[in-house]
């Protein structure tokens, strides 16, 4: 029974091995899923440190399964023939990894690792590509250096393996450095999919399409991207959806408030703002304190995971890369035009300021009422990298 278990486990949860070989030197699905396989068999039969599991243990991710040397993310709290893997978070540096890079492994051992093809990580002040491999329609891969100057912050990298019906698996590792070490490492998107045209404006984005630097794009010259603009389905991601989120549901999804507080303006409607562990939310209710509707929502830190794979630390030219870009080059008020004007929705803006950049985008969002409220999603990068996402309504 434990056996047949674990066969069913493991074949839900990993990703779509596809026929590559290894000598390419990327890190395939392959390379993680034997990875994930080991990481599995070893909590089995193991109790999680925060086991029973319960609701408080609900973030973005999914449910958190707390083990000695790594944190495991599921979509329910009970492990069973249906749980599915969202991501993991290792926490222990004796925790075997991928080509031997754990926690505090220098970064010169990482990019050994990765760089292979750009060693001297070639590139602009923010991005460097490590490599790409398109092998579509069966499968793709990349590798992006983030870095400010000549310190490097981060790798990513992005495994495509074809699921069939032009749906393609969009996980892979990131790799977080600080102070010349590894100092995070997160396995992202294991329950996750995108389709051919967002790879191939990844592998785009990744190599620069047509020469052009991300400095050059942060300027007004950007890559063309066919990926869907921003639009109804990326204001539900996880367990959440933007438009019903309720108070209750909140405490549910981030924890008990660290701090709240009450405001009403002239017209009599209150103003109800809730902070949470890496959520700050603001609901706007009647004049009777009833009837909240969530005006804004911003996540940062480990709460910060959002549609379409965004999260903490994702490099600018990645998080660029899985929306429209009509590539026009045109300027408005300062800011880079991906698509539309940059007023009415729908449309895309990048502004930049050093390696510092924010991404916005708007659209009208039906409700269930069949009346549409226009959604806004603004995408904070702090030295290249997303520190701060924020959904509120125009």
């Amino acid at each position: 029974m434990k056996r047949a278990f674990l066969a069913l486990w493991l074949a839900l949860c990993l990703l779509t091995p596809t026929a590559l070989a290894d000598e390419a030197g990327v890190l395939t699905e392959t390379e993680l899923n034997t990875w994930l396989q080991t990481l599995l068999r070893s909590t089995l039969n193991v109790q999680p440190l925060n086991a029973p599991v319960g609701e408080d243990a609900l973030t973005q991710d999914g449910y958190a399964f707390l083990y000695e040397s790594a944190t495991l993310y599921y979509n329910k709290p009970v492990l069973d023939a249906q749980s599915v893997l969202n991501a993991v978070a290792v926490t222990g540096e004796s925790l075997d990894m991928p080509r031997g890079v754990r926690l505090g492994a220098p970064a010169s051992m990482l990019l050994s690792a990765y760089a292979w093809q750009n060693p001297t990580l070639t590139g602009d002040e923010s991005f460097a590509p490590l490599y790409t491999l398109d092998r579509l329609p069966q499968a793709a891969y990349w590798g992006l250096a983030q870095r400010s100057g000549d310190a490097l912050q981060s790798v990513q990298c992005a495994i495509h393996a074809s699921m069939g019906n032009d749906h393609y698996t969009d996980a892979g590792v990131l790799y977080t450095v600080q102070d010349d070490v590894v100092s995070a490492i997160r396995i992202y998107g294991l329950s996750a999919s995108t389709d051919s045209a967002s790879v191939r404006a990844n592998l785009a984005a990744v190599t620069g399409g047509s020469g052009k630097s991300a400095t050059a794009q942060a300027q007004g010259v950007t890559d063309r991207s066919d990926a869907q603009p921003f639009g109804k389905d990326d204001v539900r991601f996880g367990r959440l959806d933007f438009l019903t989120l309720t108070e209750k549901g909140a405490a549910v999804l981030f924890g008990e408030a660290t701090d709240e507080t009450w405001a009403q303006d002239a017209g009599g409607q209150w103003l109800h703002t809730i902070t949470c562990a890496g959520a700050s939310l603001l609901f706007a209710l009647d004049a009777n304190r009833e009837n909240p509707t969530l005006e804004s929502l911003t996540l940062r830190g480990d709460a910060l995971v959002g549609p379409r794979g965004l999260a903490a630390g994702t490099p600018l030219a990645a998080a660029m890369a899985l929306f429209r870009s009509e590539g026009s080059g045109a300027v408005a008020d300062g800011a880079a035009l991906l698509y539309g004007d940059g007023e009415t929705p729908p449309f895309g803006t990048l502004e930049r300021t050093g390696n510092d950049a924010t991404l916005r985008y708007a659209a009208a969002i039906p409700g269930a009422d069949g009346t549409a409220r226009t959604v806004a999603l603004h995408l904070t990068f702090v030295n290249g990298l997303l520190a701060e996402l924020t959904l509120y309504t125009l």
